[in-house]
């Protein structure tokens, strides 16, 4: 609380006011900034003026730049280095590879095979207890 008492809603909303104002100079230097880093645009063929843009063509709130679902290119890529790497690996070696991983899933398989057997199993009843005089 200032020493003066509480701020005023008008002098509240100024403050707010001069806050967005900062945040958007912040934001319009660095969509600058940006666009001088990335150089110079190749003009894009625009669509005839009788043709509007269909909707899956449209960014979500039409300012935004369209981007690739991240998980598909990131996949592609993955998968290109792998089969690269794989073709890169001696045939003997992927076969020694292979087998190893074959033995890794069956020991997996018979791990999870035995922890299901024994969560199947019942609880056996617990031991009748007595107790023993101490004399």
């Amino acid at each position: 609380m200032p020493p003066n008492g509480p701020l005023q809603p008008d002098e509240l909303l100024a403050r707010l006011e001069a806050r967005i104002d900062r945040a958007a100079g912040a934001a319009e230097e660095l969509i600058a900034q940006a666009r001088r880093m990335a150089g110079p645009r190749p003009p894009e063929a625009a669509p005839p003026a009788d043709e509007e843009p269909d909707a899956e063509e449209l960014p979500p709130a039409g300012w935004q730049a369209r981007t690739e679902p991240r998980g598909a290119g990131d996949l592609e890529l993955l998968l290109q280095v792998l089969g690269s790497l794989r073709d890169r690996i001696p045939r003997e070696l992927q076969r020694r590879l292979a087998e190893a991983l074959r033995e890794l899933l069956l020991a997996i398989r018979a791990l999870i095979d035995w922890y299901l057997e024994r969560a199947d199993r019942r609880p056996r009843e617990p031991a009748e207890v007595q107790d023993i005089p101490i004399l």
